[in-house]
């Protein structure tokens, strides 16, 4: 049986830019409330460095699938191989992007489109 695959492309951020440089100055020991003020501000969901709408993306594809007794599997560019990377620079497509026995839907699709995708 062929997956369906949902291909994101994850980030990681610097700490910098999420860390006041007041919590930075202190050891962990003595900064208290402040060490990770500014780790409030990522999101909570997954490893939290995902677009929403690859989250959307993801979430809905996990929900058909399993209403429809179907595999899938997600496919982070930022740890993929070198040819998956090119492929998709060099076809110009972006994420998120959801396959299924060859065919492509480029963007978040709704529900319904998702499931005469999958019924093709």
């Amino acid at each position: 049986m062929e997956k369906i695959r949902v291909y994101v492309n994850s980030v990681e951020p610097s700490t910098c830019e999420y860390v006041d440089m007041h919590s930075l100055e202190h050891p962990c020991s003595q900064a208290g409330d402040r060490a990770f003020e500014g780790l409030q501000y990522l999101p909570g969901k997954s490893s939290g460095f995902l677009s929403d709408e690859e989250m959307k993306a993801v979430n809905l594809v996990e929900q058909v699938s399993r209403e429809n007794g179907l595999e899938f599997e997600t496919v982070d560019l930022a740890s993929s191989r070198f040819t998956v990377k090119m492929k998709f620079y060099l076809k110009g497509w972006k994420t998120p992007l959801i396959t299924y026995k060859g065919a492509a839907i480029r963007g978040l699709p709704t529900r319904e489109e998702l499931q005469a995708f999958l019924h093709k």
